[in-house]
């Protein structure tokens, strides 16, 4: 009888030992996040094999892409490498609005990459949209997928025009609205702040640079807590500058550098 519990108490230990340790490699790879060390973060993320881990390898990819990698290939290929993580983590829990919700926005940076009319012919602005809706199905109140819903619209309506508008059924009237939905449920996201405001800069119109110029106001003065937010905000000082000094033409250049292509 004690042979037996003895075997009992090593099989629970073995079985406690993984998750133990892939507990510990999420958080080593959410702190290498925070930090900036973003290739580190997947890297680590990745390794946990877990639907969590691949949401976050997928935000590290992003992150990294948009952040901090050149005008380029290079920066594609992180977007290519985050959709790819995406895809994994859907795999793994086909219910969870955040698999869905990172997927869509891994869709729309590729989308981004790759051009307006590759990505059409790809079918990732669909693609895109069904998983938007599939989130806020799920998750209603997430502001995350609000967010997802505005970036979609705004993102065709720069990228296509008024034809994108017509094939896809997007407006930038309805971008604002989910835009500022995501805001009402989480007004301190700067995240969320800073990418209206660049979507918004892509866009002509008086109205849309004075709520970018507010939305920047307010993530620059938030006080960044990681590496992340710290980016973000030094992008945003770069916009807002341009603005306050009347310089539209630069802050729509600077805002296009991340919307469009990365070639």
């Amino acid at each position: 009888m004690r042979w037996v519990c003895f075997l009992l108490a090593m099989l629970m230990a073995q079985m406690a030992h993984p998750a133990t340790a892939m507990w510990s490699d999420l958080a080593s790879a959410r702190a290498a996040f925070d930090d900036g060390a973003f290739s580190r973060a997947a890297a680590a993320a990745r390794e946990v094999g877990t639907a969590e881990g691949y949401t976050l390898a997928a935000h590290a990819e992003m992150a990294r892409g948009d952040l901090i990698e050149p005008k380029g290939k290079a920066r594609l290929e992180c977007y290519r490498t985050a959709l790819a993580d995406a895809r994994k983590a859907l795999a793994s829990a086909p219910d969870d609005p955040d698999a869905h919700l990172v997927l869509a926005i891994a869709l729309g940076f590729v989308a981004r990459g790759e051009g307006g009319l590759e990505a059409h012919m790809q079918g990732l602005g669909e693609e895109a949209r069904k998983h938007i809706d599939i989130a806020l199905k799920l998750a209603p109140d997430n502001p995350w997928a609000h967010a997802a819903l505005g970036g979609w619209n705004l993102q065709i309506a720069y990228a296509g025009g008024s034809i994108g508008e017509a094939i896809y059924g997007a407006s930038v009237k309805a971008g604002r609205r989910a835009y500022e939905d995501a805001l009402r449920l989480d007004p301190k996201n700067t995240a969320i702040a800073y990418q209206y405001a660049v979507q918004l800069l892509g866009l002509d119109g008086d109205a849309h640079r004075r709520r970018a110029a507010e939305l920047l106001d307010r993530v620059v003065a938030h006080r960044p807590v990681n590496a992340l937010e710290r980016l973000l905000r030094q992008s945003a000082e770069s916009l807002k500058q341009a603005l306050d000094r009347g310089e539209t033409g630069e802050a729509m250049r600077l805002a296009e550098a991340r919307l469009g292509d990365t070639r």
